[in-house]
């Protein structure tokens, strides 16, 4: 072989070779598998082809040659094409348009790379077998190419249609297909050199075209689907919109349960985290459109930062037609979807997207305090033990959901045995806490003044309340429902995390005090009083109530309690000490 020929022949191999290489480079070829664009290649390059040039053959025997060229042949080729595609169809690793269109593609190129190698170059004339390479090439791989493209788009579609459509589709498709392959053969007959290539270019590019508009009208009836989910219908009241939308997370279950047929498991998990990421980032963007203090407004603009690098993490990974298909169906900037999409991903799963800011911009509360005025509160907040280890920033949003009660001397917050369900920061005035006696009248117990807290532990474990609470002059509160602190924190783990320091810490010291009276009580049962009584000069006195309730032990309540149990021990020393010397 000369090396013209070796050339030629290299052409007609390595021009297809690059484009398979590239789908799999670029990841192009939807949620498929390099294996499957593989598969479809050889069945092209020797299925395929070894059957049509079975069939080809026995029609040139019965038929005129002008006829099988020009419509018999294109009929059969790409009929036998479609085969792996039926098959295709059914495994699940042909999900959507855009695997259907690669897989054809790939098919179409493996059948074309056949054709030129063991039919176009053997029969070339003397001296134009390296033009015959590129023009044949190029021509029949795009035509190919995108015939049975067509072929695969349309299968593709029956994928996730209903009804009638099953059966369009593939008609449509083959149809289509047909007359592209049917032209482009009874021209080539005609047509040499740049003319040939130039008319199968403007066939492809035509075929493109038409391939684009079907992966793009699939796409949109998919982010109509997806719509219908979310109880977006055009055609349906608000009041309906929101009713689909109170099913609990139905709609998502099933956009996930959908995006999951798509997807398979190998990019589920990450198209699931990215929607979630994309909520957030929506939601942050918002709030950063709000009247907020520098402080606060740096710290989203830093989470908005994390987000963005983890969602362009993610989609790097999923490949571009996996984005192709994201940006399509849920597009950024649909707001209605988006806002209805973060709604369900809240009902869904709270802990996944940030709902307290959804509903601080629906409620509007807000707008109730300045900067300023949010920022102040949040300093407070942050004296307050339970929020001593959760930041600044964090506060100041939490601030945000805070109502101002103004309440009349005598008004009522909360009775004995109520649910805990809020907490009350004294702006102005005072609140009673009292325990009522047999007659049901009031006996005060503790007076919170301004800067006070009341009920903070409410908050963390929404039990009954252990006493009753009441503004004992006029008062001012600012008052944070259980409720909305509950979906604060429950997309937020940094803040999750100080809770649990919190608690951590006052396990401890429970526990610290625990041990210390168990010890205490040991040694006054084995009578040895001197021991604890010793302690009664280093260890503070006890006040008239020692603080036991859960919100009120701290780090100093085990030497409290150390300092009874040591009062205890000098008593009862001292009275042992007077039984004795009466005895003597």
């Amino acid at each position: 072989m000369d090396p013209v020929s070796i050339v030629a022949y290299l052409i007609a191999i390595a021009i297809p070779a690059f484009t398979v290489y590239l789908f799999i480079a670029l990841d192009v070829f939807g949620t498929g598998k390099p294996s499957t664009i593989f598969a479809c290649v050889a069945w092209g390059a020797v299925g395929a082809y070894l059957l049509a040039l079975t069939f080809n053959s026995f029609m040139f025997e019965v038929l005129d040659r002008d006829l099988v060229r020009g419509l018999t042949a294109p009929i059969g080729e790409e009929l036998l094409k479609a085969i792996i595609l039926v098959i295709l169809i059914q495994q699940p690793r042909f999900r959507y348009i855009v695997d259907g269109a690669v897989y054809g593609i790939a098919v179409g190129i493996g059948f074309g790379l056949s054709e030129n190698v063991f039919w176009y170059l053997p029969r070339a004339e003397e001296g134009a077998l390296l033009g015959t390479a590129i023009t044949r090439t190029l021509s029949t791989a795009l035509m190919h190419g995108t015939a049975s493209g067509l072929v695969g788009i349309s299968l593709g579609r029956i994928r996730r249609s209903t009804g009638v459509r099953r059966v369009v589709w593939p008609v449509v498709g083959v149809a289509l297909a047909w007359l592209l392959h049917i032209v482009y053969n009874n021209l080539v007959g005609e047509l040499t050199g740049a003319a040939l290539l130039l008319v199968a270019v403007g066939i492809g590019i035509g075929g493109g075209i038409v391939i684009a508009v079907q992966v793009v009208q699939g796409l949109a009836e998919e982010k109509k689907r997806f719509a219908e989910s979310l109880g977006l219908e055009v055609d349906v009241s608000t009041g309906e919109r929101k009713a689909v939308q109170r099913l609990g997370g139905a709609g998502i279950e099933e956009i996930f349960s959908t995006l999951h047929e798509i997807f398979g498991d190998d990019h589920i998990a990450q198209v699931r985290r990215l929607l979630v990421v994309q909520a957030n980032m929506g939601i942050l963007q918002n709030n950063l459109k709000t009247d907020v203090s520098d402080r606060l407004r740096e710290a989203w603009q830093e989470e908005f930062d994390e987000l963005q690098d983890e969602s362009e993490s993610i989609r790097r990974k999923l490949g571009p037609s996996v984005r192709l298909f994201l940006q399509s169906v849920f597009p950024s900037e649909d707001t209605a979807m988006q806002e209805a999409m973060n709604e369900e991903l809240g009902e869904f799963d709270p802990t996944l997207v940030h709902t307290f800011d959804m509903f601080m911009r629906i409620s509007e509360l807000a707008e109730s305090f300045t900067p300023e005025q949010l920022s102040a509160m949040a300093d407070r907040l942050h004296q307050i033990t339970i929020f001593q280890h959760v930041s600044p920033a964090n506060l100041e949003n939490l601030c945000r959901a805070i109502e101002v009660h103004d309440l009349e001397a005598g008004t009522t917050l909360f009775e004995q045995n109520d649910p805990g369900d809020a907490m009350y920061l004294v702006e102005a005035g005072e609140i009673e806490i009292f325990l009522r006696d047999t007659d049901g009248k009031p006996e005060p117990i503790r007076t919170f003044g301004p800067g006070n807290v009341v009920g903070e532990f409410a908050l963390l474990d929404g039990q009954l309340r252990s006493a009753g609470a009441a503004a004992k002059t006029t008062t001012k509160a600012l008052v944070l429902q259980r409720e909305v602190f509950t979906m604060f924190i429950q997309s937020r783990p940094k803040v999750v995390l100080a809770m649990l320091r919190y608690l951590a810490d006052k396990v401890r010291h429970t526990t610290n005090t625990v041990e210390a009276s168990v010890a205490s009580m040991s040694t006054i049962a084995q009578g040895n009083y001197a021991a604890l009584a010793v302690q009664t000069n280093t260890t503070p006195p006890p006040s008239d109530k020692i603080a036991l309730q859960p919100e009120e032990i701290a780090e100093d309540t085990s030497e409290v309690v150390a300092g009874v149990f040591s009062r205890a021990a000098a008593d009862l020393q001292e009275r042992e000490q007077s039984i004795r010397a009466g005895r003597a």
